[in-house]
């Protein structure tokens, strides 16, 4: 119910302090107007505060009103943002009575004539200056109320953390400080607890997801500042499309290298030009990210780091796989090697099936002379096909082997290195 009330009567204050920068009333003339403008600026010192009694602090109410953002340049960690500003502080020098000037109940001058706060964004990116100008009319009613809407483009620090790039959020804080003025001349107070963002244009690249406003007191070095934090969360839609999915596309061509027959000559040049590719990927996602390290790199690089290294690994296994096809047939392979080549190759299960189907096949008898004698022999149809099938492993079986090794072991490390960036975005 407090927090509904304060609502109301800030939006009143708004629309009461448009209302009077409409203009004056009516039946307002401007002699009245000029000679009040005369009297209350006779002997007024815009170097001295407002406040009747100056041991007493001057409470500044203010609310912060963002229009759009203008830029955020995460290489050079720059947030430009176009906003303004509505403060009302209390001047009893400002105090008249309207009925001795015709019903005038309001007046304005530029800020350059009367006292306004000091303040400076203490946060910028490239120069301190101060708030507003010398020319932007503050407006006076009979009380003694001032208000103050000073506009402008506000460029601001902001190093973003950009782990999760490009499904980072950033928290961007501006700090305003009121210079020149102590903790006990000088105090502010906000409207509400958020940024007004009646008037927000959506940015094409960053959303606005939340915001608040507070004010934070250093009492070692006396200065009093109000906070505008800001959280941004990028939209990845075109990383998406133009970084994020080609580079997964890129990385599952790695693996169709050993399907490329080793009698094309172009196993190597393949894997090269993926591996060149993941490169290039590589120095556009650098290019546009800031050169830091602090407080974490980018997910991103760290993947594309790991596929370049993944696809050097092709690149190697390869060039071992083409080594076994070209391998003399003089040179025996070894036991063991012809041992596991059998079990991926499944070459002893088909010579068993080949040996089952002779098993009852006839017998023939041979009858021959040798040395004028009669010699009869039998043989079998069986055993002659049995002396034509061979299980021995050559050196083609071995590369043919060792290239449903190598693809094997680059689908699990393309599925692995991709599962593993996907969790860790999700989970963040």
């Amino acid at each position: 119910m407090n927090s509904l009330y304060r609502e109301k009567v800030t939006m009143a204050r708004i629309v009461i302090f448009f209302l009077l920068l409409i203009g004056t009333v009516g039946s307002t003339y401007h002699e009245d107007v000029y000679k009040l403008s005369r009297k209350l600026l006779d002997g007024y010192n815009d170097m001295i505060r407002g406040s009747k009694d100056l041991s007493q602090r001057t409470s500044i109410s203010f609310m912060f009103n963002i229009i759009k953002i203008a830029e955020y340049d995460e290489v050079n960690g720059k947030l430009a943002i176009v906003g303004f500003f509505f403060l009302q502080w209390e001047d009893y020098r400002m105090k008249w009575d309207p009925d001795e000037y015709n019903g005038t109940n309001n007046v304005m001058f530029e800020s350059k004539d009367v006292w306004v706060p000091n303040i400076m964004l203490t946060t910028s990116h490239s120069d301190f200056r101060k708030l507003g100008t010398d020319d932007v009319p503050v407006r006076y009613d009979n009380e003694g109320t001032s208000y103050w809407s000073p506009a402008d483009v506000f460029t601001t620090s902001c190093t973003p953390n950009i782990y999760y790039y490009p499904y980072d959020t950033q928290n961007c804080f501006l700090y305003f400080s009121s210079w020149g003025y102590s903790l006990y001349e000088v105090v502010f107070h906000s409207m509400r607890d958020d940024v007004n963002t009646y008037l927000y244009s959506e940015h094409g690249l960053w959303n606005l997801t939340a915001t608040s406003v507070f004010v934070f007191k250093d009492t070692t070095n006396q200065i009093n500042s109000m906070v505008i934090k800001l959280t941004l969360t990028r939209m990845p839609t075109f990383y998406l499309i133009n970084m994020i999915l080609p580079i997964i596309v890129i990385g599952l061509l790695n693996i169709l290298v050993f399907l490329l027959p080793a009698e094309s000559g172009e196993r190597v040049g393949y894997s090269i030009t993926v591996l060149l590719a993941i490169a290039v990927f590589q120095t556009i996602a650098s290019d546009k990210l800031p050169h830091v390290s602090r407080p974490q790199i980018s997910l991103l690089c760290i993947k594309l780091l790991i596929d370049l290294v993944l696809s050097v690994l092709v690149t190697t296994l390869t060039i071992v796989s083409l080594y076994f096809y070209d391998m003399p047939d003089s040179r025996r392979v070894p036991v063991c090697l012809q041992a596991v080549c059998r079990f991926i190759l499944c070459k002893k299960c088909c010579s068993n099936k080949s040996e089952d189907k002779y098993d009852y096949e006839e017998t023939y008898e041979i009858y021959k002379i040798e040395n004028g004698k009669q010699i009869t022999t039998s043989i079998s149809l069986s055993d002659v096909r049995k002396s034509e099938k061979t299980d021995v492993i050559n050196w083609t079986d071995v590369g043919r082997c060792s290239d449903i090794v190598f693809a094997i072991f680059s689908l699990l490390a393309f599925i692995a290195s991709n599962v593993a960036f996907v969790l860790l975005v999700i989970i963040k």
